[in-house]
């Protein structure tokens, strides 16, 4: 008896994709590749204004792994990163969850920002957005708002 035990077991078992491995509710964090250095200071400040963590990822880390542990609310990233760019970002993004906030900072090339959109239709995304990185501030706080607003956090409120 024991032995039918154990084969139901391994039987039950089965592989479960990976969008549905996302049981449990997102926490109320960004996460931020490391690529995204130069504007660091400005998530920092806005998050810490808004009582949201920011969980930074090295370009050596698993972005899947990160996002699957971490269960942000949305993901912050540099377009043209040196080494987990926009592109990265939204290609795991859409293996963990398609309706993901991401927030892509741009340096407004036209060529760059034509291949978002293709790219997003491409994998299915739901919610991604651009915003120039020169002046991002606003922006930034607006989209962790609308995140968090879609992530059932509706504390976070636009002033």
């Amino acid at each position: 008896m024991a032995h039918i035990g154990t084969t139901m077991l391994m039987d039950a078992r089965q592989e479960v994709p990976p969008l549905l491995q996302r049981t449990t509710p997102p926490r109320l964090s960004i996460l931020v590749p490391r690529d995204a250095g130069k504007n660091h200071e400005v998530i920092d400040g806005i998050c810490e204004f808004l009582n949201v963590s920011v969980e930074y990822a090295g370009s050596e880390n698993d972005l899947y792994t990160l996002l699957s542990g971490l269960r942000p609310m949305a993901v912050i990233a540099e377009l043209d990163g040196a080494g987990q760019d926009g592109f990265h970002v939204m290609k795991v993004a859409a293996r963990y969850d398609r309706q993901l906030p991401i927030l892509l900072l741009s340096c407004n090339d036209s060529t760059l920002l034509g291949a978002v959109d293709a790219v997003r239709e491409i994998f299915g995304l739901t919610s991604v957005a651009t915003v120039s990185d020169e002046s991002c501030a606003g922006e930034i706080a607006d989209f962790i708002c609308r995140a968090a607003r879609e992530a059932g956090m509706s504390r976070l409120m636009r002033i």
